[in-house]
């Protein structure tokens, strides 16, 4: 027979039950907040034994930190290659204030895409909208992770455009600007009333992904 703790190095080398629990925790923890989830409720969506969850993670607020951290690689997965065309870029030439304007509607659209377009969105938005009402500890993994660095990347793309090396004033634009994106996930069940939308299909993106760039362009033309 196997001894306990060769099925214990086992068992941790199987990603299937962590998988299943950071799924779960980020259902239940979005839908319920953090005091209204159990580890009980997020052991019977994950369909894994409750003590799967200290196995793995110590603790209700040890899977709440893994589910937060997960929520905030899925989002890098998705930006990750459009900020490190902005860190990496020098705005030294004659063309830098295109080159931004052009590096901040791919930022943007890549955005666009994911949030309104990822079945994933409305499972990330609910603990996201969460956090920002009622924030904890674990926002600070969500701030440093995700967000800063794209209002950072967004701010120096601003800076560049409008010619304006106040970062301030900048970075209070970029917020407005990406703001455009999160009201359209924030706020899905009034648009989708207000509009008669049948809840972001390819056609009704299309419109939202034109208006917000048209938005955009209309502001960095007035500061430029």
């Amino acid at each position: 027979m196997r001894n306990e703790t060769t099925l214990r190095s086992i068992s941790r080398q199987d990603p299937g039950p962590q998988t299943r629990l950071l799924e779960a925790a980020i259902d239940v923890f979005g839908r319920y907040g953090y005091k209204g989830s159990t580890t009980r409720k997020i052991a019977r969506a994950a369909g894994v034994n409750i003590a799967t969850i200290p196995y793995y993670f110590d603790s209700k607020e040890g899977l709440y930190r893994a589910a937060i951290s997960h929520i905030v690689t899925m989002l890098d997965t998705h930006v990750i290659a459009s900020l490190k065309e902005i860190n990496g870029s020098s705005f030294a030439g004659r063309n830098s204030r295109q080159q931004a304007q052009d590096q901040l509607q791919r930022l943007l659209e890549t955005l666009i895409g994911f949030m309104l377009g990822s079945p994933q969105a409305p499972r990330i938005a609910r603990i996201i909208l969460h956090e920002q009402l009622y924030p904890s500890s674990a926002y600070d993994l969500i701030f440093t992770g995700f967000m800063e660095p794209l209002i950072e990347a967004l701010t120096t793309l601003i800076v560049i455009v409008s010619g304006n090396p106040e970062r301030r004033t900048a970075k209070l634009r970029a917020i407005a600007v990406v703001g455009q994106v999160f009201v359209f996930r924030m706020a899905r069940e009034t648009i989708i009333r207000s509009l008669d939308m049948e809840g972001y299909n390819s056609k009704e993106m299309e419109e939202i992904r034109q208006v917000v760039l048209h938005h955009t362009n209309s502001i960095l033309k007035s500061l430029a």
